[in-house]
């Protein structure tokens, strides 16, 4: 098996039994897509299709997932990004980081905890939209990834 540096979409009904390299087989009534590792290792790799995992977009025929594919537990330890089909390699995350994704995977895919109301409390009115743009609510996630990356909270 040989690296790939792109990867054709092809919706399918049902998964195949085996996956051919450089196709992304997306299935979604299984909310799944599969595809062979991108740098020919033979691993399969699964990326579910939910909200608490990976985002699939379509431009002209070619798929992009986000956020990158880290290969982390195979022999390999690849990581990319799938943008149009196209392979975009990136470096290999150190243990730290790996870790520190993990954890925020864990608390994004955590039920809220449910607190008690009691009865005689008058039901919540809805806060007003936020006036704060994208640019300033990512930067703030930016800086809170950074703060909880060092260990400041």
């Amino acid at each position: 098996m040989a690296r790939v540096d792109r990867l054709k979409t092809v919706f399918v009904d049902a998964i195949p039994e085996i996956l051919e390299d450089g196709i992304l087989y997306v299935s979604e009534e299984c909310y799944v897509a599969l595809h062979n590792c991108a740098c020919g290792c033979g691993e399969e790799v699964s990326t579910p299709l939910v909200r608490t995992e990976y985002r699939l977009t379509m431009e002209g025929g070619a798929a992009s997932i986000w956020p990158s594919i880290g290969n982390h537990d195979f022999a390999c330890a690849s990581h990319y990004v799938i943008k149009q089909g196209e392979i975009l390699w990136a470096d290999r995350m150190s243990r730290f980081a790996i870790e520190a994704g993990r954890e925020r995977d864990r608390r994004l895919k955590r039920p809220p905890a449910s607190i008690p109301v009691p009865s005689s409390m008058p039901a919540p009115t809805p806060a007003p939209p936020s006036r704060i743009g994208l640019a300033q609510r990512t930067l703030d996630w930016v800086k809170a990834v950074y703060r909880k990356l060092i260990g400041l909270q």
